[in-house]
């Protein structure tokens, strides 16, 4: 093999380690443990000043729910959707999060009860960032009308609140608009979602430790490289 390929294929093999890393730590979590009970949000629930298109079904969400697994400080967010994911080409799912600070960053808009102090972007194409760091490959899944992402706690340090004490509110946006006039819903209307507590079954903590120890090769290939 030439010498010139060698970075790339240790390149290779540490994306793929840590997608599957990352993978595998999703999968527990989902699997594995009790799962709060979704947040209904009303359907056709389009804001009045929406000037997106109605027939952006995606956009009009029908459930949210937020998990902590705090054996793996893992947050999973979920939606659920009128129509597929996707189904608007420039559509943003953002979540808000108070994690202790949290201001009524809508409250001039009539919505005082929406309260964040930083704010999670997922997109259809399965890809996300919080507070500008990019989620890695895997942490965002789409499944129909569904849209869920693992996301490490790391990313959302505490600003007073507990980790399991967070509250959330998801609002999707059509980014062909600008300004508020982007934004479709607010699942729930008016208010924030409690995180639920999931804790594991035991029989998931051997996929878990499976994802772990993929992240630590992981971080062993790159001290190997800069070795």
């Amino acid at each position: 093999m030439p010498i010139s390929r060698i970075p790339a294929s240790r390149s290779t093999l540490r994306r793929g380690l840590r997608g599957l890393a990352h993978t595998t730590l999703m999968a527990a979590s989902l699997l594995g443990a009790a799962h709060a009970a979704p947040v209904a949000d009303p359907a056709g629930d389009f804001l009045a000043t929406f000037a997106g298109q109605q027939s952006s079904t995606d956009l009009d969400i029908l459930s949210v729910s937020a998990d902590y697994i705090e054996a793996s400080d893992t947050f999973i967010l979920s939606s659920t959707s009128a129509g597929d994911i996707g189904l608007t080409p420039k559509g943003l799912f953002v979540w808000g999060v108070n994690r202790g600070t949290g201001t009524a960053g809508f409250a001039a808009n009539g919505l005082p009860g929406v309260l964040f102090d930083l704010v999670v972007l997922l997109r259809p194409d399965g890809t996300g960032s919080v507070g500008g760091t990019a989620l890695t490959a895997g942490s965002v899944t789409v499944s129909g009308k569904t849209l869920t992402a693992s996301i490490s706690g790391s990313l959302l340090p505490s600003k007073g609140f507990a980790k399991q004490d967070y509250t959330w509110n998801l609002w999707p946006r059509d980014t062909a608009v600008a300004g508020f006039a982007a934004i479709s819903d607010f699942a729930p209307d008016n208010s924030n979602i409690a995180t639920t507590l999931a804790v594991p079954e035991p029989g998931t903590y051997a996929l878990m430790a499976a994802g772990l120890l993929a992240c630590g090769l992981v971080r062993r290939a790159g001290k190997r490289q800069l070795g």
